[in-house]
């Protein structure tokens, strides 16, 4: 049952954030949720180096699935942004 709670946790870890820029409708959106993003990730890295951190209960992988997901979302969302006339 463990290994089924974790595989859908990491599901939900990487599918989220690949959802989160895809909702944007515009540049200005794309680059708002982008800045929202590095601030996120930014507190997220500075705070699993803190051995009592906050993000401790989660851990890296989740963290890196949550990374990764919202990176290829928001590169898909460039991608479209780009190529709509």
């Amino acid at each position: 049952m463990g290994g089924v709670i974790a595989i859908v946790t990491a599901l939900l870890a990487f599918g989220i954030p690949i959802a989160v820029p895809l909702f944007a409708q515009r540049w200005r959106t794309l680059a708002i949720l982008l800045g929202l993003g590095v601030l996120f990730f930014g507190w997220v890295t500075l705070d699993l180096a803190a051995p009592d951190g906050i993000t401790q209960t989660l851990g890296p992988f989740t963290f890196g699935l949550m990374l990764f997901g919202f990176a290829a979302g928001v590169i898909a969302k460039f991608v479209m942004l780009l190529s709509r006339r």
